[in-house]
């Protein structure tokens, strides 16, 4: 797990040594253990070191000069984040077809020796975590790639000019290097595009918020020769959805893939863990590693959970009921409301280099720090809620389409609540959606942030009108919606509204949380509900498969029954990993806040003073709650005062 960061130039111009220091410093906080730079007077690879596997070995840049069979001489140089978890087995593959390697056991040289061998079939042949670069230096080319998921980043940046090709691990990486080079084109813009999409859904998509950087989106590799020209290609998609497969066999099979999933994802020659907050998906995870190792004659498993002051919010006493019934050896740290918390945003901002309106960034970035004084590596059970039904939403969808008529009736005044969690504030989504006749639109406003009220209000009503974000909500019966891009339409709309989440909300949001919260203080975090044999398995199957009677995550709480965890565990309700940040807003916090909102930087993007100071009062007042809101100005003001 680590940093990666490179330049490409298309012209004879020599690229600043000064501009891969700065990236490698920008970028050091996810690979404190080791650095290195290699250099092609076109072509410039830079790495920071996480040593998961072989510690001793895998130093990066890694390179490799030699031929298989006939073929000719090729120098190859590679900078790898990730885990390949089928590393062994691809390098008995790989030695059976001639390949010799100088190490025992390191995944990145299996990746060097793979990419010689399959080119750029070596992705499909990968299963885990990973965003690479490989350096042709005898075709002078460049190969980037992305695991299928999204679980690693990988951002890329063409000069204006079109001369050069800059590409990281990270956003602020970009940053630095323009602010050490010459020929870096132009200053950091913000993209109006992205923003749009920020204030609607509280990230970005693949293009960042600063203009003329995108995300290589994930399943995807991308070629580009010496002369700036590109190939791309997806290598895999989640596959169709079946209308004939039953129930029959399906715990055990789901069981038997995710044991195994766990189970590869042990590997590690650093003390490893597991986050427990006592809900289906990280329970699961936690009894079967658990198992493995006591099986080993390896002592328990460390489990570590984050306690909230506010019962409304807190899971720890569900994290210890199953720490206690499979017998790990438990961590909890409390979350508390203090002055670290904005000091905590502005730290994750300079890191990240883009906002995120998901304040459970927080806690999991608090979860991931206590979790680093303990072990280097944790797992988690992000993904199972996007693969196996765990939303109510998924469920409101199938409400809209048998009774939109009456439910688009009912008067938004009777579903006013301060309470952010409220079933009245749930139903009231549910009433603004089914104003609209397509299910793409329905969804999407179920999940919007500000609504296209608000942010005209706000001052972006040009950007707004200019529909330049993904999927605008603002098209009611009577009109034709606009068009929203990767809309599953499968005959069952709670499945489409997973298969959407599964292909945007997971990597865009969810992941990138992690990645960034975790990997701020060098912790790798492994997802084995996201391994490649789980996604395809999940992904195949319908609805009445994965809920069966309509029970959220049905069949996974049924694998964990038949795990023997606790009834009350399998059967407890979904409570999401959120802080109670809207009442510190009113007390506590509520200083620092008008301070950054009002007083701070959102001026640089515009933002309308009075509009914010409305969405302020109201909250203060418990009014409508604008908790989630408030938490996204405060990240987009930090952010625009740090890069802007």
């Amino acid at each position: 797990m680590c940093g990666i960061a490179g330049i490409f130039r298309f012209d004879d111009q020599p690229i600043d040594r000064s501009r891969g220091l700065a990236m490698q410093s920008a970028l050091r906080h996810r690979g404190p253990d080791g650095q290195g730079i290699a250099e092609f007077g076109r072509c410039q690879l830079v790495h920071t070191r996480l040593s998961i596997i072989d510690l001793l070995g895998g130093d990066q840049p890694m390179g490799v000069t030699s031929a298989v069979g006939g073929e000719r001489s090729r120098e190859l140089t590679l900078v790898f984040n990730g885990e390949i978890y089928n590393h062994r087995a691809l390098r008995k593959q790989l030695e059976a077809l001639g390949h010799r390697f100088n190490s025992s056991h390191c995944d990145t040289e299996v990746l060097v020796h793979g990419y010689r061998q399959w080119g750029t079939e070596l992705p499909k042949h990968l299963h885990g975590m990973f965003a690479f670069a490989v350096y042709d230096a005898s075709a002078r080319s460049l190969f980037l790639c992305r695991d299928r998921m999204g679980k690693k980043p990988l951002y890329l940046r063409w000069s204006q000019d079109r001369k050069q090709l800059t590409f990281a691990s990270l956003i602020s990486a970009f940053a630095v290097s323009s602010q050490n080079g010459k020929s870096t084109g132009a200053p950091l813009r913000v993209s109006q595009t992205a923003l749009l999409n920020y204030l609607r859904y509280g990230y970005t998509f693949e293009q960042s918020i600063i203009e003329g950087v995108q995300e290589l989106p994930a399943a995807h590799w991308m070629t580009v020769d010496d002369r700036g020209r590109t190939q791309t290609g997806q290598y895999w998609q989640p596959p169709p959805i079946s209308k004939n497969s039953t129930s029959l066999g399906a715990v055990r099979a789901t069981r038997e893939l995710i044991e195994d999933a766990v189970i590869k994802r042990l590997d590690a020659d650093v003390p490893l863990g597991c986050f427990l907050s006592g809900g289906i998906d990280s329970s699961v995870i936690a009894a079967i590693a658990n198992k493995e190792l006591l099986s080993r004659g390896e002592p328990p498993l460390k489990t570590f959970c984050v306690a909230m002051p506010d019962i409304a919010y807190d899971e720890s006493r569900f994290a210890m009921e199953v720490a206690r019934h499979i017998g790990t050896h438990h961590t909890e740290l409390i979350a508390e409301p203090h002055d670290k918390v904005i000091a905590d945003v502005e730290r994750l901002i300079e890191l990240m280099g883009e906002p995120t309106a998901d304040s459970s960034i927080l806690p999991t970035f608090w979860l991931s720090r206590t979790t680093r004084d303990y072990v280097k590596v944790a797992l988690s059970g992000d993904g199972g809620d996007e693969l196996f039904g765990g939303y109510d939403r998924y469920f409101a969808m199938r409400w809209l389409r048998r009774w939109r008529g009456g439910i688009r009736r009912i008067p938004l005044s009777l579903l006013r609540s301060a309470n952010p969690k409220s079933k009245r504030l749930r139903a009231a989504r549910l009433v603004r959606a089914a104003q609209f006749k397509s299910e793409a639109q329905q969804y999407l406003s179920m999940i919007q942030l500000f609504s296209d009220e608000q942010i005209t209000a706000m001052g972006f009503g040009d950007v707004l009108s200019g529909g330049t974000g993904v999927s605008p909500v603002t098209d009611r019966d009577g009109q034709n919606p606009p068009g929203v891009p990767d809309w599953p339409g499968h005959y069952d709309p709670a499945h489409s509204a997973m298969r959407w989440d599964l292909c945007h909300y997971l990597p865009f949001e969810l992941l990138r949380k992690m990645d960034r919260a975790s990997m701020a203080v060098a912790l790798e975090v492994r997802c084995p509900l996201l391994d490649t044999e789980v996604c395809d398995l999940a992904g195949h199957l319908p609805t009445s498969v994965l809920m069966p009677g309509g029970r959220p995550k049905g069949l996974l709480r049924d694998v964990a029954a038949d795990l023997g965890l606790p009834v009350s565990i399998v059967k407890r309700k979904k409570r999401g990993f959120a802080l109670p940040i809207g009442q510190w807003f009113r007390g506590p916090l509520h200083r620092k806040l008008t301070e950054h909102i009002l007083e701070g930087d959102l001026s640089k993007l515009d933002v309308n003073r009075y509009a914010v100071e409305t969405l302020l009062e109201e909250h203060i007042n418990e009014k409508p709650d604008h908790t989630h809101r408030l938490f996204a100005l405060l990240m987009l003001s930090t952010w625009a005062n740090r890069f802007l």
